[in-house]
């Protein structure tokens, strides 16, 4: 139970760190559309799966801010160890969410089948 807390803990601290990072440490003007929605941590704390979503949601820009997580990678988990206090920065791999995306998506649809049945 308290590895438990301890990853949940750990996935919060990086949250609050990773989006003070993007927004206030790095110079990626593209990587401020991105936030951080959460974090799952590996059982071990060595790899860190960072989910976000994006203001902008077009494949080619979604695209772009993966391009520059990639590049700025090694500079994010540097800059991790002046907000946390971790013996091992952890791993870090983003990757977009787009739960919200398919909420708009199945929303737009039930819409237009209630639409359809109304005008029946």
């Amino acid at each position: 139970m308290t590895d438990s807390k301890r990853m949940s803990r750990i996935s919060s601290e990086m949250k609050k760190a990773i989006s003070k990072i993007i927004f206030t440490d790095l110079n990626v003007e593209e990587l401020k559309f991105a936030s951080v929605d959460h974090i799952k941590m590996s059982p071990d704390l060595s790899v860190a799966n960072i989910y976000y979503t994006s203001l902008r949601n077009k494949k080619e820009e979604i695209e772009e801010i993966d391009r520059l997580f990639r590049i700025n990678n090694k500079a994010i988990r540097m800059k991790i160890s002046k907000y946390i206090d971790l013996r091992i920065v952890p791993e870090l791999r983003f990757f977009y969410d787009d739960t919200l995306d398919n909420v708009f998506r199945i929303e737009q649809l039930l819409n237009s089948i209630k639409k359809d049945e109304e005008a029946t």
